[in-house]
């Protein structure tokens, strides 16, 4: 644990030497919670019956939330573009000789940084929004602690994805390629944006093969109440299955890409 609590630190040290960044950074995500919450109060006042019959303060909880977590659980920077950077600079055997093992390594570089940006970037704007906009607050104590066993194994979940798209930068240096459509499909896929019960019936067994639907809509489905009771178990179950399954296949994966390295250097 004290190997996150340095990286959590650094990540502490390198936020607070850039304060007009942090401020802008806030501004930023206030306006977009802003312009999300008008986009949904227009559409769900258009065509109420399209959302599944859930009412418009869950609706705008849901899509507001969203934002937030995206700040966290982010897809645009985290360990893929460190490896991938650190790949590129020929750095990377720096981060190879440490004795540490190379996976928690990264995993507690990704933790330093979500645990500075949920300090500096989700609680501030939350406490905003609660105070500016009509949010439901659950009031059950499981549910809370549901919500934040959900987001936990959300965090764990994503790292993995993103840890295993950044080992792409080991044959092809670069993800720029990549990069549009692996963010497309997160986004799409998760249900940070449009929550999946409103996309076509076709689409659901797809929807729900990936491990993307356990980022975000099953911590928001769960902090809304759409997932309550068993539903709610279940939901838990299958993000720990994909936990466990994603670090197996991220294990095996890593070992053949660092073999194949230690081969070709020595």
């Amino acid at each position: 644990m004290s190997l996150f609590w340095i990286f959590s630190r650094q990540n502490f040290y390198q936020q607070s030497a850039y304060r007009l960044n942090f401020w802008l950074e806030i501004a930023g995500i206030m306006l977009q919670i802003y312009v999300v919450y008008k986009l949904w109060n227009v559409l769900f006042e258009q065509t109420p019956e399209s959302f599944g019959g859930i009412t418009l303060p869950q609706m705008l909880t849901y899509a507001v939330l969203g934002m937030l977590l995206g700040s966290i659980l982010s897809i645009g920077e985290g360990v893929h573009t460190y490896i991938q950077s650190q790949v590129r600079m020929g750095q990377i055997t720096s981060d190879l000789m440490k004795p540490v093992d190379f996976i928690v390594h990264m995993m507690a570089r990704d933790f330093g940084q979500i645990f500075v940006r949920l300090l500096f970037f989700l609680l501030p704007p939350m406490v905003l929004s609660y105070l500016m906009f009509d949010m439901v607050v659950p009031t059950s104590p499981a549910q809370i602690a549901a919500f934040v066993v959900a987001v936990v194994q959300a965090w764990v979940i994503l790292f993995f994805c993103n840890f295993m798209f950044g080992l792409i930068s080991f044959k092809t240096l670069d993800l720029m390629g990549f990069s549009f459509t692996y963010f497309a499909l997160v986004r799409f896929a998760s249900g940070q944006i449009v929550p999946l019960w409103m996309y076509p019936d076709v689409l659901q067994p797809i929807l729900n093969f990936l491990p993307f639907k356990s980022v975000f809509y099953t911590p928001l489905a769960i902090y809304n109440g759409v997932l309550n009771g068993s539903a709610m178990t279940t939901a838990l179950l299958v993000q720990t299955a994909w936990m466990v399954g994603l670090f197996a296949v991220a294990r095996l994966v890593w070992g053949r890409i660092h073999h194949s390295l230690i081969v070709q250097g020595g």
